[in-house]
């Protein structure tokens, strides 16, 4: 018998999903920049160019896939498709070794899969809940503790099965791994009969001559061709030019619609927010490229005779955002007096100066290998670690902040550009700071020294960067505590 506070039923599929999605898109994230590097030979610069455009059209597609899944297919149809996308394109992708052109197509067949799939999973389990509903927080906060579940598995599992078989092998693992999730959703699908289905009455009538759903064949077919030609040309950037110039104008017209000052204000705070979201996050990013890399090259990874797979190392950010998460919700008690915005300037300080710290280990990291040859890896594991502690102080802190605005209809796309921001602008900046520690253009006589020297400098000036940052954040929550103060003592008086 179902209690109040139990969960739908429902939910249960939409985690197993979330897992196993993030089991396919983390496991061979940790792949990818090795692959491209030791096995298809790539430059470190043309590896890091295709790395960053790939992580960066990840967070421009699901703005598409939630337009569509809005007018046309619903968030359960979306969801299904696009990770039926994601295995086929993981399929794709263990081919690549074959041809380049199965490599553009592969990463294109994923960005397209992952725009159906990410932002509308949130929206189908938000769909489970009426908006009273008191377990829908709970049911978010089980949808993103899962998916750290799968973020932490996948590397340890893609990794070894690529060091023991194949890269190939280790590819086809993250693609078994979403259909699996697909088969378990699919296996619950008398759950969702009061969930949005297709709009079939859109799907059948005529656009320019074309049924709706001839059209969204024809998008679906031609896409991922229009995507693979953006890696294959390196024109990725321009999308990503054309998506910002978008989500701006319409944050301008956000900002003009406000109909008050403090709207204006909220809206302020959001848009400075993000600013350092994407700061923090082109440095954060360096995990999947060049401290992938630098680990695979420089430091000693033996255990007892066992030499760790590099792709493993990517499960250490997951883990550490999990258990500090845990011991964060258990320690640290919400204050409700206070200013608010106090508060939040201080998590943003708390969550640089944490990420400068673990570029600090990882600049100690590389001198010690630059003077011993390698260096030592429980080093490297708590350099990963804070840097994946510091994440608690920025994404669920600017996420919060952009549910609570007072403007009707905007969170939703609020939301969107923030992620545009602080994803896919941070991915493309994050591969510009990534490649200068490529060794493209290194001379062989000096290529060990000159790459070791490359890493420290790179990791000291986001030590240094992310330190300034601090520095401002601190000036504004000084601002903002002079502020508070001024104002409670003009009251008094």
């Amino acid at each position: 018998m179902k209690t109040p506070s139990s969960q739908p039923r429902a939910i249960y599929y939409v985690v197993a999903l979330q897992i196993w999605e993030y089991f396919s898109f983390y496991g061979m994230r940790a792949l990818l920049i090795l692959y491209l590097t030791n096995q298809l030979k790539y430059t470190d610069t043309h590896a890091y160019a295709l790395f960053s455009a790939y992580c960066s059209l990840v967070y421009v597609t699901p703005i598409l896939g939630g337009y569509l899944a809005d007018k046309v297919l619903g968030n359960r149809m979306a969801v299904m498709l696009g990770a039926l996308l994601m295995v086929i394109g993981h399929l794709v992708l263990g081919a690549s070794e074959m041809s380049a052109v199965f490599l553009y197509l592969s990463l294109a067949i994923i960005v397209c899969g992952y725009g159906l799939f990410k932002s509308n999973v949130s929206c189908l389990l938000g769909e489970l809940y009426e908006p009273t509903d008191p377990r829908r927080d709970g049911g978010f906060s089980l949808l993103y503790a899962a998916g750290n579940i799968g973020s932490i598995v996948a590397p340890v599992a893609c990794g070894y099965v690529q060091e023991e078989y194949s890269w190939a092998m280790g590819f086809a693992l993250a693609a078994v791994g979403m259909l699996a999730g697909l088969v378990i959703f699919l296996c619950g699908n008398r759950h969702f009969s009061h969930t949005v289905g297709v709009n079939k009455a859109v799907l059948r009538s005529k656009k320019f001559a074309l049924p709706v759903w001839g059209w969204l064949l024809v998008l679906l077919l031609v896409s991922p061709v229009v995507i693979a030609v953006l890696f294959w040309k390196e024109w990725s950037v321009y999308a990503l030019i054309v998506a910002t110039i978008i989500g701006l104008a319409v944050l301008a017209k956000i900002y003009r619609q406000a109909q008050n000052q403090k709207q204006r204000k909220e809206l302020g705070l959001i848009v400075v927010l993000t600013f350092f979201s994407l700061l923090f996050w082109a440095f954060a990013q360096q995990g999947g490229s060049s401290i992938s890399l630098y680990i695979d090259r420089f430091v000693n990874r033996d255990i007892m005779g066992y030499d760790v797979p590099t792709a493993m190392f990517q499960s250490i950010n997951g883990f550490a955002v999990m258990l500090c998460g845990v011991v964060l919700a258990w320690v640290v008690k919400e204050g409700v007096t206070g200013n608010r915005t106090v508060r939040i300037w201080g998590k943003y300080a708390l969550g640089l100066g944490l990420m400068s710290a673990g570029f600090c280990i990882l600049t100690f990291s590389a001198r010690w290998s630059a003077a011993h040859g390698h260096s030592s890896l429980p080093l490297m594991v708590l350099g990963l670690a804070v840097m994946g502690f510091a994440e608690l102080f920025i994404d669920p802190v600017a996420m919060a902040q952009i549910t609570r605005i007072e403007i009707p209809g905007v969170t939703g796309v609020l939301t969107g550009i923030y992620m545009l921001l602080s994803g896919a602008i941070a991915n493309y900046v994050a591969g510009v700071i990534a490649d200068q520690t490529s060794q493209s253009a290194f001379d062989a006589a000096g290529a060990v020294n000159y790459a070791i020297n490359a890493y420290i400098d790179v990791f000291s000036q986001i030590t240094w960067g992310a330190l300034a940052c601090v520095g401002m954040v601190l000036v504004i929550w000084l601002v903002q505590a002079i502020r508070m103060k001024a104002r409670r003592l003009a009251l008094a008086s």
